[in-house]
C-alpha cells in the first residue's frame, strides 16, 4: 500500500476513534506504535496525551511484553524489532484492566480473530491480563470473513477500519459508523 494511502486510510480510523463514545470515556488507554504502513493511531495518542489521559505503550522484555505508562511521545525510542518502546528503567509496568487496548494485526476477521506478527507477544501477554476492551486496528483490506484460530487466541470486542468500527462476537458483527456509536 503506498505511503499515501495509508496516511489518508489512518487519518479517517482515527477520526472515527475521536468520535467514539468508548475512546472520550476511557482514561486509560494502550496504544501501539505504528511501525511501517500499520494504521497509525498517532493522531489520537497525541489527543488523549493533550488531555491528560493515562497512556502506556507496549515494550518487549525477552518473551512476554508489558505495558508502561509515558507522558509524552518523547519517551519512545527504537527497541525490539525497530519498534517504538518506553524505556522500563525506573518504570513499574501497568497493567490497568479497565483499559481500552488498541491492537495491531496482519489480518483480522468479522468475529474478532487476529493473526499477529507471528512471536505470540499479545496473545500471551491478554494471556496473563485481561482488558476491559480490545479493539482491533486494520485497514478494511486485511479483514475477513473467518481466521483458524487457536484456543488461546484471545478474540478483539472490536475492529476499527476506515470503514468504521464493527462490534464483534463469535456469532454476529454488527457495523458502526459516526452516527451510531453505541459499540
Amino acid at each position: 500500500m503506498p505511503e499515501s494511502q495509508a496516511q489518508a486510510l489512518s487519518a479517517r480510523i482515527c477520526d472515527f476513534i475521536l468520535h467514539w463514545d468508548v475512546y472520550r470515556q476511557a482514561e486509560k488507554l494502550y496504544f501501539y506504535y505504528p511501525l511501517g504502513n500499520e494504521v497509525s493511531l498517532l493522531a489520537v495518542i497525541r489527543d488523549a496525551l493533550s488531555e491528560n489521559r493515562q497512556v502506556a505503550f507496549p515494550k518487549v522484555e525477552g518473551k512476554d511484553l508489558e505495558f508502561y505508562r509515558i507522558q509524552t511521545l518523547e519517551e519512545l525510542s527504537k527497541g525490539a524489532f525497530h519498534v517504538m518502546e518506553p524505556a522500563a528503567a525506573g518504570r513499574i509496568p501497568v497493567r490497568w484492566e479497565e483499559a481500552l487496548c488498541f491492537v495491531p494485526g496482519v489480518a483480522f476477521d468479522r468475529c474478532g480473530g487476529r493473526f499477529g506478527y507471528g512471536k505470540g507477544y499479545y496473545d500471551r501477554y491478554f494471556a496473563r491480563h485481561d482488558c476491559r476492551k480490545l479493539a482491533g486496528c486494520a485497514y478494511e483490506c486485511q479483514v475477513t470473513d473467518r481466521l483458524p484460530l487457536d484456543a488461546w487466541d484471545r478474540r478483539m470486542d472490536v475492529l476499527v477500519t476506515e470503514n468504521g468500527i464493527l462490534k464483534t462476537s463469535h456469532n454476529h458483527t454488527i457495523a458502526e459508523g459516526k452516527e451510531n456509536q453505541h459499540v
